[in-house]
């Protein structure tokens, strides 16, 4: 899966920096001690206000399940805060919630996803935890040719990351969620994991239902005991 970019001596808002290019040749142990070094690159002013603004756990939560997030450019406040909160509303009856712990920028090849390998690639960013979840200019469907999606939890092998359009409606995080937790699409009419369209009920009345939410915490505790996610 690549090297983390972040270790626990330093900050979580810190992100990777780009290396200054040259046009001479660098070493090969040059050009990695030279990334090394950018890992001590400040947060950006914006990034600092964007985590600091984000919703949080609530008090009274038994698993605050930390997140990465990678961002393309742009103001996201408004549309993570809605994403987060929705989640936390639906995460509440299995007594779980999710809170952004790092913030990092997408790199610029990686804004438009529209095959599966760079799903795959998506991977090469980051560590297995805290949880990454990437936002991306463009999620293209792998099925269907010329159809966008909303969001996806990918895999490859032991490691899960979710990837999600910033056109994504307020409920897509949580259905997201719902897949890192152990849950396949559903039937049940107010399982917010049904994605077959509906005029009833409408979508703030959806959330995990009482069928799904016992595979939900043994996966949960399954996840936990194995550090492929991580809690606050």
């Amino acid at each position: 899966m690549g090297t983390p970019l972040l270790t626990a001596t330093v900050h979580p808002l810190r992100r990777p920096c780009q290396p200054r290019r040259h046009r001479f040749f660098m070493p090969r142990r040059l050009t990695a001690l030279v990334a090394l070094a950018c890992l001590a690159c400040p947060p950006t002013a914006a990034q600092a206000l964007e985590l600091a603004a984000l919703p949080t756990c609530p008090t009274a939560t038994q698993h605050c399940l930390t997140l990465q997030v990678w961002l393309p450019p742009g103001d996201h406040q408004d549309w993570l805060t809605q994403q987060l909160q929705t989640a936390n509303d639906r995460l509440a009856v299995i007594g779980a919630a999710v809170q952004v712990v790092q913030v990092h920028q997408l790199p610029a090849n990686r804004l438009r996803i529209d095959r599966v390998a760079q799903r795959d690639d998506l991977g090469k960013l980051g560590s297995q935890t805290p949880l990454r979840w990437f936002v991306v200019d463009r999620l293209m469907d792998n099925a269907e040719p010329g159809r966008q999606r909303k969001g996806v939890t990918w895999r490859a092998g032991s490691q899960v990351w979710v990837i999600e359009s910033q056109q994504a409606w307020r409920w897509v995080l949580a259905h997201e969620l719902g897949h890192v937790l152990g849950l396949p699409h559903s039937t049940e009419a107010h399982s917010i994991m049904n994605k077959a369209p509906r005029a009833w009920p409408p979508p703030w009345q959806l959330g995990f239902t009482a069928k799904e939410q016992p595979l939900m915490r043994r996966t949960l505790a399954k996840l936990l005991k194995q550090g492929r996610i991580e809690k606050k």
